[in-house]
């Protein structure tokens, strides 16, 4: 019977058969395409007949891939073909592995690979593009590049390393990779401090990961007390060694799962990027992020609002008068996020926008009139 279910775990099969790297999800992003439907949905509509012509473009796409597979398996950077082995060469060759890997930005990742594993800047890689490599530094070149084309390896994860408000950050597995969206919020944060003149502010960070919002705020702000918390063992394991490698001395990570091992409550800023990603919105993320990164760094229930509600039911009395709330949001959260905060009594609620004009942050201050009190 040509059901969908059916005919997806057929396919699955299959594509475990040929050895095909992650088959599941290879399976489900081609059924996605030709049933025009989210990777989601397809278990929703498990029992649909799928027409033949549907039928066929699936055959068509599954050996495609299989096709493809074939011809990238033999990548080997570390081959001498034709005495043509200099670095040169090696990059081109690299490049085009990735490429047809659909890799995005492959010669920029080829260079940071070769870079990185070379010692040699970047920029300066042309300098040397006549010489040999030596064998050692080719054969971790080599897995690099296949970890990256085959399995979707995250650059980040790989050399351990991240980029963040002009500062390298350690990174791996155990903590998601940041991106260059959250300066927004880190950025915001410290125009405020600085606008408002707190002297020697309490900050509280919720949910640390890897550390670098606290760790940039306790170094942009010197005279600040920062306290990063996090839920995960292996994240508080990183932001200490981000602690280490940065120097920074006025900042303490410690184990809470949102508020419940925090006694101070006198805070003048709270700032936060939880988990913000819905169940829904599984099948438009990218695939490497969907293998690689930790879920509970990505996905809350409540349709990714969880945590804002909860953030703010509890924030009131962690903040002193006129403190601020930060939050990083999706771009398609602004508007509902915005009446979380004004439900939970913040005032002077507003959005802030990323560079690609999306709305990226959002601000609450908690001020009680005195008639209030």
């Amino acid at each position: 019977m040509n059901n969908l279910l059916d005919i997806l775990n057929k396919s699955v099969n299959y594509l475990e058969k040929k050895k095909i790297e992650n088959s599941r999800i290879t399976a489900e992003k081609i059924f996605s395409e030709v049933l025009d439907m989210q990777r989601i949905m397809l278990y929703a509509n498990f029992e649909r007949i799928l027409l033949e012509e549907e039928m066929e473009k699936i055959r068509e796409k599954l050996n495609s891939v299989i096709q493809r597979n074939s011809e990238n398996t033999d990548f080997n950077v570390s081959e001498r073909e034709n005495g043509n082995d200099n670095l040169k060469s090696l990059i081109d060759k690299s490049t085009v592995y990735l490429e047809k890997n659909n890799i995005s930005e492959a010669k920029l990742i080829t260079e940071i690979i070769f870079s990185h594993v070379l010692n040699v800047d970047r920029m300066l890689l042309f300098t040397l593009y006549k010489t040999e490599v030596e064998k050692d530094k080719l054969d971790k070149i080599r897995n690099y590049i296949q970890k990256i084309g085959k399995e979707r390896f995250p650059l980040q994860y790989l050399l351990n390393e991240q980029e963040f408000y002009g500062r390298k950050f350690y990174v791996n597995k155990g903590v998601l990779i940041p991106r260059q969206d959250t300066e927004v919020l880190v950025e915001e944060a410290i125009k405020i401090l600085k606008k408002d003149k707190i002297q020697n502010p309490k900050i509280l960070d919720i949910g640390t990961g890897s550390g670098i919002i606290g760790l940039t705020v306790a170094l942009e702000i010197p005279d600040a007390k920062v306290m990063g918390t996090d839920v995960s063992e292996k994240a508080l394991e990183i932001s200490e060694k981000n602690k280490e490698l940065l120097n920074v001395e006025n900042i303490k990570f410690f184990k809470s799962d949102l508020f419940e091992n925090i006694e101070y409550k006198k805070f003048d800023m709270i700032i936060s990027n939880p988990p913000y990603i819905s169940d829904n919105e599984i099948g438009v993320m990218s695939e490497d992020t969907l293998l690689h990164e930790p879920d509970e760094a990505l996905f809350a229930e409540n349709n990714g609002l969880f945590f804002y509600y909860e953030i703010c039911r509890n924030g009131m009395d962690y903040l002193q008068n006129n403190g601020y709330l930060l939050f990083e949001i999706s771009y398609k959260q602004g508007e509902i996020v915005r009446e979380i905060l004004k439900k939970a009594g913040f005032r002077n609620v507003n959005i802030i926008k990323d560079m690609q004009n999306n709305d990226r942050v959002i601000v609450g201050q908690k001020q009680i009139e005195k008639n209030e009190v």
